[in-house]
This record gives C-alpha cells, structure tokens and sequence, in this order.
C-alpha cells in the first residue's frame, strides 16, 4: 500500500495534500512542520508516524511524544490519534497501539508503560519537559527516572504550538542536541510544527551546530492548486479593533451579546483567568446563548465537561466561548464573530486560526481589544498616555514590547486570512537554556536531608507562568494522617505559584514529605512549580464552573475518598506486600524470564553489548531480600524460616522494618560487589526501584547507635544462604559498606558515587536511564504476572 493509501484510510477517506506526502518521504531525524491552520498539521506527523510504525518498525521509535504547550488540546489530539489508530487497525494495518494522555488530573500520569509497548503520549510541556529532565510533575518522585528513560530513548518528539512553549522550546532543543552528544538506546527524532514559526527560535546553544541540518517542509504553490487548501489560506475574516468599551468584561459582554448570531459560535479570548471568569459572568446575564468557560485551571473532570460542552453541537441561540490562551494551540474550533485581547503577534495569528478554520462561511469578524482591563480598574481615556507600570498591567501576561509590535502589525490589516498575514518576525520565545552539567546534575533523583527538590521550572515554562497542583479533601479536623490515600491525578487542579505561595502564608496547605512519610506543612517560599498540594475542602478556592478560584470561600466537593494506599515514602516497601506470598527463588526466575523476553523484544535497539549485565541483575536484584531485617518483615517473625520470601500478602507481613530506611536493593548491590559483579550490573540492581541513586548517604538518626549504618544497613550485616533461582545458590554472604564512603573505600576502591558517575559519563546519562529501567520494567511485568497467577 503506498502513503496516499495509508492516509486515506487512517482518516476515513481524505486524501493527503502534497505537502503532507513530502513530510512523510522526506522525514528526517530534524524536522519543522510549517502549514496555516487548518490545513492538518496534526494528521501530517501522526500518519506518517503510524506509517513508519506499521511498515518500518526497525526504524520507526515505539514512541510519540507530543508536546502540547496547554491542557486543552490533549484530550482533542489523543481522540485524533485514537481514530486514526482504530480505523487503521480494523484495515489490519496496524498493531496495537497506547493512547496516553499527559496532564494534571490525568489518570494516565501513573501508568505503568513498557519499553516494548507502541505508545503516543499526548501531554503538556510542564508534564512531558519535566519528565524528560527526570523531575516530573505530578509524578512519584522514585518512577521519575522510568519516564526520562522513555522519553529520551527509542522516542519521537513533537513539538506542536512551538510559538507558545516559551523556554520549553529552548529546553526542547537543547535535549535534542544532548541525545545527539550523550547517545540513546535507538533513536530519538524531533519535529517542531507551528503556524508561526521562526527557525532561527531553534538555534540554542548547543543545538545551533545542528540546525543546518533540520529539513522544514511546508505549503508550495502544487498545495495551492488545491482547492481546499485555498479556501482554507483565503478564508475571509475581517479585522479591526474593538470600541474601547471592550476594555472592560462588562463592555465585552455588552459587544459580544450584541454582536453574536443565533446558530453560530462565538469566540472570546482573554489574557488571564481571572478576565475571562468576569467576562463570562457579565455575559450569562446578557445573553440567551449557551456560554461557556475554557481555561488551564479546572480540575480533569470539569474541564472534560467544559470543554466538550463548547466543542459540542450547537444550540439554536449558538454558543459563546469565554476562553484563555489554551484556545490557541490548534483547538478545533471553528467560529464566526472571535473578540480577542490584544497579545503577541504569533499568539494573534493563532487566535486567527479559530475562525472560518475550513474556509466556508461568510461575514465572519475578528474585533481585538487593545487594553484589556479586569473589573477592578477603571477605564482608561482613549486619548491617555499609559504610564509605564499601567503599560505593564494591560499587556500580563505578555512583554510589553511584544504586544506593541502587534498592535502596529494589526492596525494595518483588514483581513486575517493566512494569505494576507505578514510573516513573524519576533524574537525566540525563550530566556532559560538547560545546559549540559543541568543535565548531568538532574540524573540523580536523591533528595536533600530535608526531601527538597531541584527547581526545574525555569526550563519548563517561561516567566511567571508556573503551576502547583492542588487537591481538595475532607479528613474532618487536626492535621492529615499519613495513612490516608495518596492524591489521584482526577483530583489536581493546577494553579498560579504566585497565588498558592501567597495564600500559603494565611491558609493551611499541605504537602506530602516522602523522606518521613508525612504531610507537612510548606512554607511559602518552599512551594516550588510542580509541587502537589492538599488543601481541606473547607478551605473553599475552587468553583467546578469557574475553576481555581482563590476568592471563594465555599466548601470543595472532593473528588476521591480518603481511605485507601498512602502516598509512598523513601522507606516504603509496598512492592514487597500484595495480594500473594512468592518465594525468592519464584520470583527472580520470573524476572530472569520477563528481562529474556524484554531484550529480545528490543533486539532492534542494539542492546546486546549490555545482555550479560542486564541478566546478571535480573538474577541477583532481589538477592539483598536473603536479610534478616527483610525475611523479618516478610515472615513477621524471627529465624529460622522455612523459605526466602520475595513477596507476602499484605495483612501477614510486619508494619515496617525494624531498620525504618532499609533498602533491599542497596543490600543486593553491596553482594554483588563483593562477589565481583560488574559495575554496571550492581548499579542497575541498585537503582531500579528510584530510591538508591548516584548518593548515597545514611538517613536521619541511623548513626545515634554509633555504628556505620546507610539505609539500613549496618556494617558487617550477613546475607542468610538463599537460592536465586537458575542453579544460583548464595551461601551466607557478608556485606561491606565501604563503598559507600566518600573518596576511597577501605579496600581501597572507588566510592559508589565515583563508579555511578563512570557510568553516567562512559554510557551518557540516557543510555544508562534506559538500561536501569529495562530491569525495573521486568520485575514490574514479573510482579504483575505473578499477581494474576497467584491470588
């Protein structure tokens, strides 16, 4: 079947514009997709995607990663991609194939996703960046290293909307060019795809050398010789500036009530949240038309609601759509009277792409607001010269200068056709460049002494544009207990850090603290972006039809109970009590026969230099469970036991360990050592439960006994005699913990420290992610089948 073909079927009967087949058959490992809206940017990468996937697997990655710079695409792309997915696989021409979507609220961020899977990840830029730089938001800190090793191997990136990612277009860029000098398990093309684009935004410093290099493919004058494409890039929409009674919500909904037509869609855009909750209550009063609220700050449940409520069929009054900046990234939204606050040039133009998107209606208009103003001020004159701090105040949450580029542009324009729009000329959206030591600094997940963070945020999302993600929950009164439930993703609504580190200082807000295992309550300047926060429902500050609402005083209706499994904490061994009892021996030959089936599933990615590694920690990651302090737990009881446990059923087990920051793992690795495994094997064996890193060091109060004594373990502890399955029989094993020290260990050799980074710097900080996650993925897949079996 050719590519036409392809197409054709994947989209129920389109055919593919010229263009499109070009990107598809020249695809290259550096890509910028450049097309008007409306004209299938989405389809263009994704099909050819789907293609590579379902004719050249050998060099097509398993993955799509496509970053989003808001929440409210995802939900429409992942539909997209789920179409085309179906149709294609009732043609029998596609295998399965994972939708994920990405987001604050999603209850796809916990996900347990193998490296052997066909996936498209749908995402924002704060979830997909920031797991790509191994600090993921709404994530588990101990899972944060899976995700950097998919997304940085075996991957393909898309970056969509790249005018709107701010400095997560530098950051983009920048771990493209690190994958290119560090090296990936397969491989890990990019494509940016914008209808405003600049290439020179892509010429960060490291990747500047490799921007000669990126092929960019857009419409020619063969596409204009479609008619589709030209009613699309013709589509009239005539354009001129609002009365200057728009500049206050009330003078909107005034125009716009006035202005709507019956049986049509009328779009509002406002530059922030609180604007558009006033624009959108003014106009309930004013209008018998459906009206509706989009922007970044709901909870997933409301804002699925909201946001297939106003893409849905319309009503005979029509609907009218109060909405953010989330509208502009590629919504699928077609309306005939848009009102949009003046903003960026290249933000305006995608605006512009909200109205008369196909191309067949007439009499459509575009009125922008020149100084946008929330109820809280007055008017100002038409003729008044703003000072500079008001300046300021009517362009948030833009660059001054930026929106008055864009008033100049826009006040000599009449239409917003795409044919008719000059081209961007705006300097690169970004101030933040990760760089390579950032990058090498990230790979350790190991938390201070006080279980803080690296703040990642300034590679994420530009300026002030930062997000903390809150809960709502009603545990009666006094603080909350540590066994109550860990926050689901459906729970968290994302909010300004600036508004939760302010109201922090006078509401009581809490965040879970995963080095003592409890909620604690954060000061204002310990609340960092990404963080997630729990809030008593009391509390009030959400409305499910306005959003985050920090002025609201009414009771939260919480979306989970709260009883069920606690959040984790580093001394957490829940993946040893389920819902079975398994022996030491069962359970690593189930992990040797999962890691088997893994590296032959991945044969294509050149893995065999790392087979007998890998293997060799498949066999003996579990071996640190022979101590006693582990078999204690397991049994809940002394010597001698009849078995090695790996795993028992919960309820039979002990609480917790008589050491409280015992680690298996790190007991694993230590014999290893000793028995003259190779580095590689004892690092991965370490490392693939996230808790034992590139540090290691003792916890609060394991040295008050005056002993060495580092997670657990003490100095001299003996491993009991135990079988690992495969004719792997371990007599009693004697552990040393002089690798652990700084420098030198008493045998004179390297620190753990020094090895990990000999292998984080000979194999790139990718390489050994990916090959880390290998063993963690197999002891999931074995854990999971044996669950099955064994209940």
């Amino acid at each position: 079947m050719n590519y036409a073909d392809f197409y054709s079927t994947a989209t129920g009967g389109r055919q593919p514009f010229p263009f499109q087949e070009r990107f598809h058959h020249q695809a290259s490992e550096r890509m910028i997709l450049k097309a008007p809206t409306g004209l299938g940017k989405t389809d263009t990468v994704l099909i050819s995607w789907l293609c590579g996937r379902s004719t050249a697997p050998l060099r097509t990655p398993r993955r799509l990663a496509w970053c989003l710079p808001g929440r409210a695409l995802t939900e429409q792309v992942a539909l997209v991609v789920e179409g085309h997915v179906c149709r294609l696989q009732q043609a029998r021409l596609l295998g399965p194939v994972r939708v994920c979507r990405l987001l604050g609220g999603s209850v796809d961020n916990d996900l347990t996703l193998m490296p052997d899977e066909t996936a498209v990840l749908v995402g924002t830029q704060d979830i997909l960046l920031s797991r790509a730089l191994n600090r993921g938001y709404a994530r588990s800190p101990f899972r944060w290293p899976i995700d950097f090793a998919l997304l940085n191997n075996d991957c393909q990136w898309v970056l969509d909307e790249v005018q709107l990612l701010g400095d997560g277009l530098a950051t983009s860029t920048q771990l493209a060019a690190f994958r290119e000098q560090f090296g990936c398990i397969g491989s890990a093309p990019t494509c940016w795809v914008s209808a405003t684009f600049n290439p020179a935004w892509l010429r960060t410093v490291d990747f500047a050398p490799l921007a000669g290099d990126i092929r960019v493919i857009e419409p020619d004058e063969n596409d204009l010789e479609n008619k589709v494409v030209w009613a699309r890039v013709h589509a009239e929409k005539q354009i001129k500036r609002a009365p200057v009674e728009c500049r206050m919500p009330g003078g909107v909904a005034d125009f716009v009530a006035a202005q709507h037509r019956s049986g049509t869609r009328t779009l509002v855009i406002a530059n922030t949240v609180r604007r558009a909750v006033e624009i959108r209550q003014e106009l309930e009063k004013k209008t018998p038309a459906e009206v509706r609220l989009l922007h970044s700050r709901f909870r997933a449940a409301e804002r699925a609601d909201h946001l297939k409520a106003a893409l849905g069929d319309l009503v005979a009054e029509g609907k009218i759509i109060v909405a953010t900046q989330v509208i502009e990234a590629g919504i699928d939204l077609d309306a005939a009277l848009l009102v949009t606050d003046l903003a960026p040039y290249s933000s305006m133009v995608q605006r512009f792409g909200r109205v008369n998107r196909y191309g067949m209606q007439t009499g459509c208009q575009i009125h922008w607001v020149d100084r946008p103003l929330t109820a809280k001020r007055k008017a100002w004159s038409e003729a008044e010269v703003l000072k500079p701090r008001e300046h300021e105040e009517v362009c948030i949450p833009y660059d001054v200068g930026e929106v008055e580029e864009a008033r100049a542009l826009l006040e000599g324009l009449n239409s917003a056709a795409p044919a008719d729009l000059p081209p961007a000329a705006a300097p690169p959206p970004w101030q933040h460049v990760v760089r390579r030591a950032d990058v090498m600094d990230l790979f350790d997940t190991s938390s201070d002494l006080g279980g803080n963070e690296i703040d990642i945020s300034r590679f994420v999302r530009s300026g002030g544009d930062r997000d903390v993600y809150v809960a709502w929950r009603d545990w009666g009164s006094g603080d909350p207990s540590e066994s109550m439930s860990e926050i689901d993703e459906a729970e968290l609504c994302p909010a300004p850090i600036g508004e939760a580190k302010e109201l922090a200082r006078k509401t009581a807000f809490w965040s879970w603290n995963s080095l003592t295992a409890q909620w604690i309550r954060p000061i204002p300047t310990a609340i960092y972006p990404g963080l997630t926060l729990l809030l008593h429902a009391s509390e009030g500050k959400y409305a499910p039809d306005l959003g985050w609402s920090p002025d609201s005083a009414d009771s939260v209706e919480p979306i989970k109970r709260i009883d069920g499994t606690a959040p984790e904490g580093l001394k957490d061994e829940r993946k040893s009590f389920v819902t079975y009892r398994q022996s030491l021996e069962d359970h690593t030959q189930q992990v040797c026969s999962e890691m088997r089936a893994l590296l032959d599933a991945l044969a294509d990615l050149g893995l065999k230099p790392y087979r007998a590694d890998l293997e060799t920690a498949a066999r003996q990651h579990d071996w640190g469970k022979a101590h006693p302090i582990m078999q204690a737990t397991l049994h809940n009881g002394p010597e001698p036991y009849a078995e090695i446990l790996a795993k028992q059923e919960r309820g039979k087990a002990a609480r917790g360990h008589s050491r409280p920051f015992f680690r298996h793992e790190l007991a694993s690795a230590l014999a290893m050592l000793a028995i003259g495994a190779s580095e590689l094997a004892a690092y991965v064996t370490a490392a693939h439960h996230g808790r034992v890193r590139v540090s290691i060091r003792s916890m609060p109060g394991e040295r008050d006994t005056g002993r060495d004594c580092v997670r657990g373990i003490l100095e001299g502890d003996v491993l009991l005699a135990c079988s690992l399955g495969g004719g792997f029989e371990r007599p009693a094993t004697g552990l040393t913990l002089g690798v652990t020290a700084l420098g030198l260990g008493k045998d004179g050799g390297a620190s753990w420290t020094e090895r990990a980074l000999r292998l984080r710097d000979a194999l790139g900080p990718f390489r050994l992610a990916y090959l880390e996650m290998l063993l963690r993925a197999a002891d999931e897949r074995g854990s999971e089948k044996a669950g099955k079996d064994l209940k």
